[in-house]
């Protein structure tokens, strides 16, 4: 079962992409809402990797299906930001620093979903309504299985062993009698609280954008519902903290939309009503205590960055930083850790100075221009949360770590920011491609396209349709 888990991810993504890019996301993204609780009853190497296999798979559909790889689009500066990022970090595993297996799992966490960024940038609009349909199909799945494991227990569903540590380690939800943290089917319950934070832009787009039937607009409010659900019962409190800036932020880029303050109204009804009854709903409520907030801050933020600026150029080696997460089959390797619980300081000590330099340049060219509240496209709403989601993640990363290793956290965060990278050089998520803009090598060749007759294209002569007059055969095709 160990490999069939794998080979079923892989089969299941590469097949996915063959339909549209906009299934293949959705399947990679199916795959990590269940690679955790798989994990956790089905020990071994293959089903730790199982969500990378998708994600391989992914990368080969792309790159073996030429019309995906012929869409044009203007990368900018991410265009060569995003290769030296995948590059530099390479060349660093190459130095003998530590053990080589634990440089790869380093290497893993700098590089390995890097690709997204360049490959979600090919989403069309069409892509994206597929993804949104499917992620309320997985959030109500995700809030079916919270359910049962906030009645029957984590024992119910994870045994314990070495990949469900952090599960059991978490019990501090609740008042008096402490309950562990939900985690549905992820890992641990950060990873499904923050998978619903960023399934979000989505379903709002779905809920208040423009064009979409009252079908989807249904669908896409039980989406919310249910992610509003996860997040209240998984009780991480970052996720609320990044919920919070999302909404606040997105609110003024809208010029204050009244239709998104509507939407962020019934978010907060919602809300209120699932937990205003239930103690185990409410750990988010501790936030109010500023000592308790600056004590984890305090804790998260590196005061000897400087220091490790200084001793760290070229970093301390991939796999060494605090928060870097190694398998358990290769604990045993793992050396003692460097740095805070905070995502930049994993960054540099991991990739020294030219890696953070990497990031920092790609989040401030990307950041440092919002999306307008003005285009016309139908998802100027999700691109607006999108914006304000992902600078969010990137604003509160001092505190915390995982952003880029979490299980599919990561992988919706930079299909996010591809989208945002799309939109900021070409002004809006490109519209869908036709199915017949892959003509024939011949019909290619015609120095003008109006000259090209019906028969060169393989299309039935139009006397023998219904309606169609025999002397129409030869004529030539209005442009599309």
């Amino acid at each position: 079962m160990d490999i069939a888990f794998f080979l079923v991810a892989f089969a299941g993504a590469f097949l996915a992409v063959y339909r549209s890019l906009g299934w293949g996301f959705l399947t990679v993204i199916a795959v990590g809402y269940f690679s955790g609780v798989i994990r956790a009853n089905c020990l071994g190497v293959f089903t730790t990797f199982m969500f990378d296999a998708a994600v391989l798979a992914l990368y080969l559909g792309f790159f073996f299906r030429k019309s995906l790889r012929a869409r044009e689009t203007v990368l900018g500066l991410a265009g060569l930001l995003v290769p030296f990022m995948i590059v530099w970090p390479t060349l660093l595993c190459l130095l003998p620093i530590n053990y080589f297996l634990i440089q790869c799992v380093g290497l893993r966490a700098a590089i390995w979903f890097l690709p997204v960024l360049l490959i979600a940038t090919r989403l069309t609009t069409a892509d994206l309504a597929v993804l949104s349909r499917g992620l309320v199909v997985l959030n109500l799945v995700a809030l079916a299985v919270g359910v049962y494991v906030y009645l029957y227990g984590v024992e119910a569903l994870y045994p314990k062993n070495a990949v469900t540590n952090i599960i059991y380690g978490s019990q501090d939800v609740g008042g008096r009698i402490k309950y562990h943290r939900v985690p549905s089917s992820f890992l641990n319950a950060h990873a499904y609280g923050g998978t619903m934070l960023y399934t979000m832009p989505f379903l709002f787009n779905r809920l208040g954008g423009v064009k979409v039937r009252l079908l989807d607009r249904c669908s896409a409010a039980a989406g919310l519902v249910a992610a509003v659900g996860g997040l209240l019962m998984c009780g991480a409190r970052s996720p609320m903290i990044q919920l919070g800036f999302t909404l606040a932020v997105a609110l003024v880029l809208s010029r204050f939309s009244l239709k998104l303050g509507l939407v962020i109204a019934l978010l907060l009804v919602v809300g209120l009503i699932v937990a205003g009854n239930d103690e185990r709903l409410q750990r988010a409520s501790s936030l109010q205590d500023t000592e308790m907030v600056g004590n984890r801050v305090t804790l998260s933020v590196n005061r000897g960055l400087l220091d490790l600026l200084i001793n760290y150029p070229l970093g301390g080696g991939l796999g060494t930083a605090a928060g870097t997460s190694i398998p358990f089959f290769l604990a045993h390797l793992a050396p003692e850790s460097i740095g805070a619980e905070n995502e930049y300081s994993r960054i540099l000590v991991e990739q020294g100075w030219f890696g953070l330099a990497g990031w920092l340049a790609l989040l401030g060219w990307l950041y440092v221009r919002p999306p307008s509240a003005r285009c016309r496209s139908p998802w100027w709403l999700g691109v607006l949360l999108m914006y304000s989601l992902t600078l969010a993640c990137w604003l509160t990363a001092f505190i915390g770590t995982g952003i880029l290793t979490a299980i599919p956290g990561t992988f919706l965060i930079l299909t996010q920011m591809g989208v945002l990278i799309a939109v900021r050089n070409q002004g809006a998520v490109p519209e869908a491609v036709s199915s017949y803009t892959e003509a024939p090598a011949e019909v290619e060749a015609a120095a003008d396209p109006d000259e090209v007759p019906v028969e060169d294209l393989g299309l039935p002569d139009p006397g023998a349709l219904p309606g169609g007059h025999p002397g129409q055969a030869g004529r030539r095709l209005d442009p599309v």
